[in-house]
């Protein structure tokens, strides 16, 4: 038997080399259960935007991918990565999402908080809202918002309660008042923005007369003003004790009534009254009690014009028009007698007053000069001196003088002398 021969080499195989396998195996990676490498942090976004969600894992083969919230699939896709976005989202959509990858070797999850910042709500209150005078009050004023807002409780531009970060504030009012009664403001506010709600607090309560009710006089006619406060509207009515009349506000002839908010003005006309008007009480009524007031009278001036009448006001007009004219005449005069004109002449004039001497004059006439001057103040009538001048004028005149007492007039004599 023949022994077989070496097999011969190729040229490009070198020596001691082994051939070519001409079945070549594969070598394949090893398979894995999937592990989630990619994942967004805690997100937060503003009310209306856009949100996009990323997740993504390696493993092998490929992982099913799946987006979840509250156990309810929102997407699903066998790849390395998903995205889950969210269009315009709302305060519906604030939550927390999961991410699961799986395959047929293992699975692996992670979640991510979504937080949907927004502005408050409007406020939402309940409560008391209509109460009788004395009794506790209490209302409550919610909201929702992210984050939590801070409220205020207004009336007439006075923080009555306030709260921070909280979606609910109390307000009470104990023993409640005429005063409590009227429009109230909620005002919740954050960063995002502000909303406000208002509300009415009706406070009942008995009626209450006010002091600027009272009777007034214009010419014949008597007007009687009664302004009441109260809660509900009461209903008024007008007595006149001494005419034994009662008058209510069904008579419109004779009494006007209008409401402003808690206020109720009524008006009573008495036509005919020249003479002093009668007592008027005014009652108001209404289901907490009855408050009554007799009216003052105001304007005795205008009654008096209201007495004399319109022909009495023109006699009375010219008679002051009559007395402004004499007064002013008096002045001119006054004037006048002031600054008297004398005559030209050689000698100068000279006054005579208490305090003149004549120069050589004996002394018996100096006495029974002052003796004359005491006589007139005393009242007494008396001679007057007589003086031994060859030549003497006299120019009398009259000069007003004030008393501040009595405002009567009395005459100052001057004379003129002239020594020849």
């Amino acid at each position: 038997m023949r022994p077989r021969p070496p097999p011969s080499r190729t040229s490009d195989q070198p020596p001691g080399a082994r051939p070519a396998d001409p079945h070549p195996v594969l070598v394949s990676r090893a398979s894995d259960p999937p592990v989630i490498v990619e994942m967004n942090a805690s997100v937060e976004a503003i009310e209306g935007s856009h949100v996009s969600l990323l997740c993504g894992a390696d493993s092998n083969p490929l992982p099913l991918l799946t987006w979840m919230r509250d156990g309810t699939v929102l997407r699903e896709a066998v790849s390395e990565s998903l995205f889950l976005d969210l269009e315009e989202v709302t305060p519906a959509e604030d939550g927390v999402y999961a991410c699961l990858a799986e395959n047929a070797y293992g699975q692996d999850n992670r979640t991510v908080g979504l937080s949907v910042m927004y502005a408050p709500r409007k406020p939402m209150v309940n409560g008391t809202m209509v109460a009788v005078e004395g009794e506790t009050v209490s209302i409550l004023c919610s909201t929702q918002s992210n984050p939590d807002p801070i409220l205020t409780i207004f009336k007439e531009k006075q923080i009555l309660a306030t709260v921070i970060y909280e979606s609910e504030l109390q307000l009470e009012l104990p023993a409640v008042t005429p005063e409590d009664d009227g429009e109230y403001w909620c005002v919740a506010e954050n960063q995002y923005g502000q909303r406000a709600t208002t509300f009415n607090l009706s406070v009942e309560f008995a009626p209450l007369i006010l002091l600027e009710s009272h009777c007034a006089a214009a010419r014949d006619t008597v007007q009687c003003l009664c302004v009441v406060k109260s809660n509900p509207e009461p209903s008024v009515a007008f007595e006149l004790p001494s005419r034994n009349v009662t008058v209510n506000e069904t008579e419109r002839e004779f009494v006007y009534s209008e409401r402003s908010g808690l206020l109720l003005t009524s008006i009573l006309t008495l036509r005919g009254q020249a003479q002093a008007p009668p007592r008027v009480i005014c009652t108001a009524h209404n289901l907490y009690g009855t408050k009554s007031l007799e009216l003052p009278f105001q304007g005795a001036h205008r009654l008096m014009w209201a007495k004399i009448g319109p022909v009495g006001a023109v006699v009375a007009f010219a008679i002051l028009i009559a007395i402004v004219c004499y007064i002013t005449q008096t002045r001119r005069k006054k004037n006048v007698t002031e600054s008297p004109s004398f005559s030209a002449g050689d000698n100068p004039p000279v006054l005579f007053s208490s305090d003149f001497r004549i120069s050589g004059a004996p002394e018996k006439y100096e006495s029974e000069r002052r003796l004359g001057s005491e006589r007139r103040l005393l009242g007494l009538r008396g001679e007057p001196p007589e003086l031994d001048l060859s030549y003497s004028h006299s120019d009398l005149g009259k000069r007003p003088t004030k008393d501040s007492y009595t405002l009567t007039e009395e005459l100052a004599e001057y004379a003129e002398i002239r020594v020849k």
